[in-house]
């Protein structure tokens, strides 16, 4: 049955929280994709597991862990997408807690400290910040694995042909490489799968369409040069379509008309000292 932690939400203010509670009415999807499957045929479940899915939004994993039979502990930053994992959950009076809850929080406090759960792991949520506190608190959490997915190229958060046409750089992520570290100075062996998938840009309008896309361009301001560059970019390259909605409908959306591929990599590592199976 669906229930909620009551974390501390005092220490929930981080600079994304409002662009994912923002995201999450539209966010929702099941585990069909290529990616989700990737993803859960690497974790390979004992049946018994009780998992902890950091960064789990609205339940695109926790949901199907959870109808599998898994005690499911939920975590995200964003309440927003709570509210709606605890709807999907009660509907279907499923085994999962959600937790309001972020990297940089007192995971003890919420219940979720030295193996609190048989599985751990983060999907594609561990981008930056300190990664090295990250991979300690998922490596306590869990009694046998653990594991991430993040980025192997330019962060999905950030478009290198927009980036080029602004004459800005792309920078190469280094969480991969910090995350090796990590594990090194744990005595972990870590292993490792690729795959890649291609970032959705599809809008209702317009203008929600180019505000994500200024987000692809990365922080720092315009300089007038810019935006004129910017705004001939977006005319160009921002197009209405019908496309398909998960409910099967044909909608006009906003999309963007070039795809934006990123590759990701699975690690995964044991925490009682056997070898992944």
């Amino acid at each position: 049955m669906a229930t909620r932690s009551n974390a501390r939400e005092e220490s929930i203010n981080r600079d994304s929280q409002a662009y994912w509670n923002k995201r999450a009415a539209t966010f929702t999807r099941n585990a069909t994709s290529d990616y989700e499957n990737w993803l859960l045929g690497h974790l390979s479940l004992d049946e018994a597991d009780t998992v902890l899915d950091m960064g789990c939004a609205t339940g695109t994993l926790a949901v199907p862990l959870a109808r599998a039979g898994h005690r499911v502990h939920g975590c995200d930053f964003a309440e927003a997408m709570l509210a709606i994992l605890d709807e999907r959950a009660a509907a279907e009076n499923l085994p999962i807690t959600s937790h309001l809850l972020a990297w940089e929080d007192d995971w003890e406090e919420a219940g979720l400290g030295h193996n609190s759960v048989d599985v751990a792991f983060a999907s594609r949520s561990l981008m930056s910040g300190n990664v090295f506190s990250a991979v300690r608190k998922l490596d306590a959490a869990a009694r046998s694995r653990a594991a991430v997915v993040v980025p192997d190229s330019l962060l999905p958060s950030r478009d290198p042909r927009l980036l080029t046409y602004l004459g800005r750089s792309a920078r190469h992520p280094r969480v991969v490489r910090e995350i090796i570290r990590a594990l090194a100075s744990l005595g972990r062996i870590p292993i490792f799968a690729t795959t890649r998938t291609f970032r959705p840009m599809r809008f209702s309008s317009f203008d929600e369409a180019r505000s994500d896309l200024r987000r692809l361009a990365g922080p720092e301001p315009f300089t007038a040069r810019e935006q004129r560059l910017f705004d001939a970019y977006a005319t160009q390259h921002l197009t209405r379509k019908v496309v398909q909605s998960p409910t099967g409908e044909d909608r006009q959306m906003w999309v963007l008309d070039y795809p934006l591929p990123v590759t990701w990599v699975f690690i995964g590592w044991r925490t009682d000292g056997h070898a992944w199976a």
